[in-house]
């Protein structure tokens, strides 16, 4: 499209120079100038862009039809790419595919191969194992009939040797025998079997009462000597030491020792029944025991602590058993009574 332009602007010229001035006395004298001089300038330019118009036109048309032929060779290339994709996968899978069924075919010739010989070698050893098993059956049968030939002469013999040893007895058991049968084909036999059988159940209650009475008294007498058996072993073991040579046993003693307010000394001491009648000696050896740590001596036993240490350890080993919040408590504690 053609347009018009307008373009104004003010110059400027710089100016300068010299020139001859004449005097009135008739002389002359050389003069600078300078200066600016502005002048405003108007310029219009039409510009007439019709042959570009044309062009850009034309150009246009070129570009539209060669972007068409470009989407057309795009299009004919992507359906031939595809298309080339599509024999290639084609052949690649038909050639995988033959492949595997080739390979497959081979190891299923191969494999039947194996799988028929050694169908042919089972045959063979299960035919041999029928050979076998036919010929051990027919030596288990001669082995059982020799064997049972030789038992059954054996018993006739023992049995022959028997009857002839205890002929007496036989002979006895022959006569009862004939006896019994006489006396079974007669007219009492029921009442006989009657009363024999009420008789037999009598007698068998009357057997089982005692029998159970005899085992309760047994039982009794069997828990009252067990019971007596414990406590007595109990009371030994309590009572003696499995011990040789001279030794030092503790027991159990409280010693209270107070004050009164004639500052008398007053002592009290509580000690197990079972060591009343000793009670003097104790208490004898009590105040030597304190009266040796008031001197600042070691009793004997505090020399002994090491071995009354041992001999609790190992008394809570043997009956302090557990681990719960209670056992580990009394455990503490007395590992402290011990250490203080």
């Amino acid at each position: 499209m053609s347009y018009s332009r307008t373009f104004r602007k003010t110059i400027s010229v710089p100016y300068s120079g010299y020139t001859t001035v004449r005097l009135s006395d008739g002389s002359s004298q050389s003069v600078s100038y300078s200066g600016t001089a502005y002048k405003d300038v108007s310029v219009e330019v039409d510009v007439d862009t019709t042959p570009f118009d044309n062009s850009v036109n034309s150009c246009t048309n070129h570009v539209n039809a060669l972007t068409a032929s470009v989407a057309a060779m795009d299009a004919a290339q992507c359906a031939s790419i595809v298309e080339n994709a599509n024999k290639v996968s084609k052949t690649i899978i038909d050639g995988f595919f033959k492949t595997v069924r080739t390979d497959l075919n081979t190891q299923q010739s191969e494999l039947m191969q194996v799988i028929d010989s050694r169908l042919l070698l089972l045959q063979q050893q299960a035919a041999s194992l029928r050979e076998h098993q036919a010929t051990m059956t027919e030596d288990y049968n001669r082995t059982t009939a020799r064997y049972q030939k030789i038992f059954t002469d054996i018993n006739n013999e023992l049995s022959a040797r028997i009857h002839q040893i205890d002929q007496p007895v036989f002979d006895f058991v022959k006569r009862v025998e004939q006896q019994s049968d006489r006396m079974l084909h007669t007219d009492m036999v029921q009442t006989a079997a009657q009363v024999s059988r009420e008789s037999s159940i009598l007698q068998s209650e009357v057997v089982v009462a005692g029998m159970k009475h005899h085992a309760i008294n047994a039982m009794g007498q069997a828990s009252t000597f067990l019971r007596d058996k414990a406590n007595t072993e109990r009371t030994l073991t309590e009572s003696t030491f499995n011990e040789v040579g001279q030794k030092v046993y503790c027991i159990p003693v409280a010693y209270m020792q107070t004050r009164n307010e004639d500052n008398s000394l007053h002592r009290t001491m509580a000690i197990p029944d079972f060591y009343a009648r000793k009670r003097k000696d104790i208490e004898r050896l009590v105040d030597n025991e304190f009266s040796m740590q008031r001197r600042g001596q070691q009793p004997p036993s505090l020399r002994d602590n090491e071995q009354l240490r041992q001999c609790i350890e190992t008394e809570m080993a043997n009956n302090i058993v557990g681990n719960d919040a209670h056992t580990n408590r009394v455990r503490n504690l007395i590992n402290k009574l011990i250490n203080d």
